[in-house]
């Protein structure tokens, strides 16, 4: 077998990635919630900006616009990332001039998220041409880890400046690296060489998606995976921040050790993927995410200290798989032309999410200042809401187990449990509900369709 060299945009898509990584984790979890509030942003509108990146993928539908409109995808690329990518400049510029509307803010993450999906548009398909199928598992393995490598090292960073006595120096300094970082990767796109498309699309089309049985499995699985994350994303992070009072700079420490976790797993992960398939870890990845959900139910204010260290750990080994799996599975599901294929997913995804993040921030808004007492045990309201999306998460692993996709069984084989005496057969199926859920016959080769 030839082995797989990395060309040069392959490379520099690595370092795009660092790059990228570095103001990303600024849009996410307590980094975000933390902002937010300094421009005083209340649930509702945090569920939506946070929820916002992912509904905005419908509009993916409109990428070949700026195909037609520049001609190619590589001056497209260039053009949307400026767009969107370079609002987040606009940040540093409004809490130096002391603009704490809520709106604004909420604005510029619209822009953001809104032509950051046609980059992600361009991207995606640009990459499932340029990485061999079965090579991938393996080339995001390793581009996942000098991501999160960085983004260990920035979230450090930023969560020592949000605990800086004087607020607004401390979100100064957060939003002017965002901006910087997200500058650099426009420079990077410069120099990457996106293949054209094979062949010319004049819109989407979203006849043919809808119509392939196997994707639409996949898609209902989108719609009910998107529905549970996108209700209750902000609400783990405000639970922290706003309801406990968790100092940012614990937060960023147990981030660290996360982040730690997940870059050793990523290229595990990867190997385990290219060899048992995408759908298997991807579901092992999900069934590790219903766990956090449960510990933040429990959380109070004299033991979030261990619970959130067990979250850290929990979510590193579940979110590694998922952010690696959900995205290959879905390359994995696709024909050509795989913009077609790519805008139905977002649209599915995005529709999901804005249904999802309204109903969140509506019941965010109401119960955030709610208490209730079980047995005598005080639970705030949040809580309640981050409960119902644990049930949403197991709903959703059900329907993941009707989707088509390369399974190999995951075997466990030792002298442990190989006593003929007690076990019929020297092989345990893991994990067990592959069985239980899946009576489909599984698939033993690899599809090809690429």
């Amino acid at each position: 077998m030839v082995k797989f060299k990395l060309s040069r945009t392959l490379k520099l898509s690595i370092v795009e990635a660092m790059f990228f990584n570095a103001f990303f984790v600024a849009t996410q979890t307590f980094i975000i919630i933390s902002i937010a509030l300094y421009f005083n942003a209340n649930p509702f509108q945090i569920s939506l900006i946070s929820s916002f990146p992912v509904f905005s993928q419908m509009f993916q539908i409109f990428t070949p616009f700026w195909y037609k409109l520049f001609g190619n995808r590589k001056k497209s690329l260039i053009f949307v990332s400026i767009i969107g990518r370079g609002s987040l400049i606009l940040l540093p510029i409004a809490v130096f001039f002391d603009i704490k509307n809520s709106w604004i803010f909420v604005f510029i993450m619209t822009i953001y998220s809104l032509f950051g999906t046609f980059i992600s548009n361009i991207w995606t398909a640009s990459m499932r041409e340029l990485v061999p199928f079965e090579e991938r598992g393996k080339y995001f393995g390793v581009r996942n880890v000098f991501s999160s490598a960085i983004g260990i090292l920035v979230t450090f960073i930023y969560s020592r400046f949000l605990d800086f006595p004087n607020k607004k120096i401390g979100i100064l300094l957060v939003t002017s690296l965002v901006g910087v970082f997200s500058i650099t990767t426009i420079i990077l796109f410069l120099f990457h060489q996106i293949p054209e498309m094979k062949e010319n699309v004049a819109k989407i089309n979203l006849k043919k998606p809808f119509r392939d049985k196997r994707f639409l499995h996949f898609l209902i699985f989108v719609a009910i995976w998107t529905f549970a994350i996108e209700m209750t994303r902000p609400y783990f992070s405000y639970l922290q921040i706003a309801i406990l009072g968790v100092k940012t700079s614990f937060l960023g420490n147990i981030s660290v050790i996360s982040g730690i976790i997940t870059m050793i797993l990523y290229p595990f992960y990867g190997r385990l993927s290219d060899k048992y398939g995408n759908k298997n870890i991807l579901m092992i990845g999900i069934s590790l995410a219903t766990i956090a959900p449960l510990l933040y139910f429990v959380m109070t204010e004299y033991n979030y200290h261990s619970l959130i260290l067990l979250d850290g750990i929990f979510s590193a080994f579940a979110w590694a798989a998922i952010n690696l799996t959900f995205f290959n599975l879905l390359l994995e599901t696709v024909s050509e032309p795989a913009e077609n294929y790519i805008g139905a997913y977002a649209l599915v995804s995005g529709i999901t999410a804005i249904i999802s993040s309204s109903i969140g921030g509506i019941l965010g808004n109401f119960l955030k200042d709610k208490t209730f007492y079980i047995l005598g045990d005080k639970y705030h309201g949040i809580q309640f809401l981050i409960l119902f999306g644990f049930l949403l998460r197991i709903y959703a692993l059900l329907h993941l187990t009707s989707v088509e996709a390369f399974e190999k069984p995951i075997r466990y084989k030792s002298w442990l449990l190989s006593n003929p005496s007690l076990f019929k057969r020297r092989e345990i199926n893991l994990p067990l509900y592959l069985k239980i859920l899946n009576p489909r016959k599984r698939m033993d080769e690899k599809n090809d369709r690429n």
